[in-house]
This record gives structure tokens, sequence and C-alpha cells, in this order.
């Protein structure tokens, strides 16, 4: 019989199971990169594609009109957020760009960042640091491996415009301090943009209690939505100070010859040009997470990552390369002998899947460390107990 935690009953991980029909012939311990989509999610994208096939996209948008809007709904309720602060766009790095890019800064500004920031964010930091004179400041790690927050403190004055950090970074299971990084945004009124991919769905997310005033994140990792969708959060009383780096007739109401109108919501951001069946089923996935008990859940993926520690640290031949004291969901290693790409591989030809984690996703934290690259393996709260073990199995084999 398959073992579940106490935190989550046995009937509703047999739902979970059920749901995931895929989970009867592959061992999926990649979430981190895009989880696997219960039925409900798939259900809902092949009525929606099947519906625009039988009347065409524009009327099927009409018709769904009112459950595109419940999606809004059931994020912010997931976030702790109102609907007008949400955005749909059509990835998490679109939704990143479109905030990042929308604030003023000029030369002398300091842009405000973290030492396991993602590749994308940074690159972009690079840009506009290019273009506008901006600084790009890192905030590195404290003696025990996490963000140090005196650094950060220190770091903020007059000239600081932005605070851009993910709350738990690609390439390690660490989780940032963003509640406290909240605080310290507050207190010296520096924005704070969170990028929540890799947190959403795996633990508890909450704007008000964290104090962002932006977020983004994906439907396809710990959401279980669809690839092609991410979003944004935009503070209500944030919106007026962002400048929308471009312009749709989603964003506007071109009201004369000479001038249009900007929208007063976070929907300023969007397109109106959409993937429907995408957005439609990251609803659907909202709405089946929120059927269960969440923080349950939650406790599941975590504790299943730690009990892979353990199994891990029993290992002789494995190095935890997790850094910091707080981990998540996600956990990376190395192997003595064996690289990377080859245990991808071959865990592959047994059914599992995992990942590999590389420099170019984490630079400035994986080169600091001297690590090129490290297996990620990111359970969720559908595996089992067993699940890992047959990993663990497939992995002692391949240094025998």
């Amino acid at each position: 019989m398959t073992k579940a935690p106490a935190a989550l009953p046995l009937s509703a991980l047999e739902r979970l199971r059920a749901d995931t029909p895929a989970t009867g012939h592959r061992v999926h311990l990649d979430n981190a990169g895009a989880s696997l989509m219960p039925a409900p999610v798939v259900d809902t994208i092949q009525r929606t594609v099947a519906l625009e096939a039988a009347v065409g996209g524009y009327v099927a948008h009409e018709r769904m009109a009112d459950q595109l809007e419940r999606s809004y709904g059931a994020l912010a309720r997931l976030i702790g957020a109102n609907q007008s602060e949400i955005a749909f766009l059509q990835s998490a790095t679109e939704a990143w760009n479109r905030a990042f890019y929308s604030l003023p800064l000029q030369k002398g500004d300091r842009i405000i960042t973290g030492f396991n920031e993602y590749c994308s964010n940074y690159v972009a930091m690079l840009d506009r640091a290019e273009k506008t004179g901006a600084r790009i400041v890192v905030i590195g790690p404290d003696a025990q491996g996490n963000l140090d927050l005196a650094a950060l403190n220190d770091a903020l004055d007059d000239r600081a415009k932005v605070i851009a950090i993910s709350h738990v970074p690609s390439s390690s299971g660490q989780i940032n301090p963003v509640k406290a990084v909240g605080e310290i945004a507050r207190k010296h009124a520096v924005p704070f943009l969170l990028d929540a991919c890799q947190s959403m769905g795996q633990l508890p997310v909450d704007v008000e209690d964290i104090g962002c005033h932006m977020l983004t994140g994906t439907a396809r990792k710990f959401l279980r939505g669809p690839r092609g969708v991410g979003f944004l959060y935009i503070r209500d009383s944030f919106q007026a100070q962002l400048r929308p780096v471009m312009l749709t007739n989603q964003a506007a109401t071109w009201t004369s010859a000479t001038s249009y109108e900007l929208r007063g919501d976070a929907k300023v951001m969007e397109a109106w040009e959409r993937n429907l069946a995408a957005q439609l089923g990251f609803g659907a996935a909202l709405d089946y997470l929120l059927s269960f008990d969440i923080d349950a859940l939650f406790q599941r993926s975590n504790a299943l990552a730690a009990r892979l520690r353990t199994l891990l640290e029993q290992h002789p031949p494995i190095r935890i390369t997790d850094p910091g004291t707080r981990h998540s969901a996600i956990v990376t290693f190395r192997h003595a002998t064996l690289s990377p790409a080859t245990i991808k591989a071959e865990m592959e030809k047994k059914g599992i899947a995992v990942q590999v984690a590389s420099v170019v996703h984490t630079r400035l934290d994986l080169e600091a460390r001297g690590i090129d690259s490290a297996v990620r393996v990111s359970p969720h709260y559908y595996n089992t107990e067993e699940e890992l073990e047959r990993f663990m199995h497939v992995l002692e084999s391949l240094g025998s």
C-alpha cells in the first residue's frame, strides 16, 4: 500500500494520483521544471480547444469570459490579493520583464538583487544598467549561507529603486527570507519585486504577509498548470508608480486621435490576444489546488524533500549542494564520479524524471561555489515515499 505522511490523508493522496494517470508508469521528480497536470486541467484545455474549433476563438472567448475572470479570482485568493491586482501573461519571464522594465531608472540609481538570482532576471538587470547607467548591487550570503539581511539593509538609500530577488532559486532548494526582505523594503520605502516561480504551489505565498509590491510566477511548475501562462501581481497602491514598458489595446483605450487612457488595474500589463485554453487550464489548476487542504499539500511536498535529503546523506558518493539553513521541495546534489547529465539520462531510461541545474541558470551562486552543474530533484505532493526509494535504488546502482 502507498505510504502517506500523517499530514495528508491517504484518501487525498489516492485522489491526487488517480487524477494524475502518468504516476502509474512514471516517477516524476522534476516538478520544479514542469509538473504533471491533473486530469481536470487537461480536460479544461481539451474542452476549450474543442469549443474554439467549433465556434472560433473569438466566440469561444466570449462564452468563456466569466470562467476566465474566475481564474483571476482564484489566483488572487491563493496569494491574498485583490483581483484587480492580477494580470495573466504568456510566461513568468514576460511577467517579470513587464514589471521590471516599467520601473523608472536613471543614471546613478541602484538595482538591488541577491547572489542566487535567476539568469533571465539578471540579464535584464544588466541590460537596463547598460542602457540607463543604473548600478546593480548584489547582496551576498551571510556566514550561514542565507541572504545577508544586514548587508541588504545597509545597501538601501535614496539611490535604491528596486529590490528584485527570487523566493526560491532555480538551482538550489534554498528559501530566501522574503518576509524579512519585505520588512526592510517597507522600512526604506523601496519597491520589492519578488520572483515566486519556484515557491508558488509548494510554499505558502501571501503578498500582504511578505510585503512585496510586485510578484511574478508561472503556471507550469508546482502549481501544475500548462506551459505558456505566467502571471503578475501589482499592489493596487503601487500601480501608478509604474510606466508600462509597452501598451496594447488591452492596456489602454484610444480616446482621440492624439490621446489614450490607461487602465487602472494590473491588466494594463496584458495583451488582449491570449491562449484562452492555457489560461483556463491554469484556472482549473488553481481550483484543483484550492479544493484540498493546501497547507497539508505544502507540508507533504516539503516532507518528501526532507526525506530525500536524509536518504541522499546516507549515500557516501553524494554531496548535497543546497546552501543556507531553510530548504524547500527542491534538492540539488553532486555525485563523486557521475556527471549530473549522466544521472539524468540514466534515470530517464528507468522512467524517472529529474533535471540538471546549470551554472548558466544561477551563475553568481554556483560559480562562487565551484559548481558547474548539479542534479535537481523536486518531489511534489502526489509523489510517494516508494518513488523516492526507487530513485535511490537506481542512483545507488549507477555507482556500483
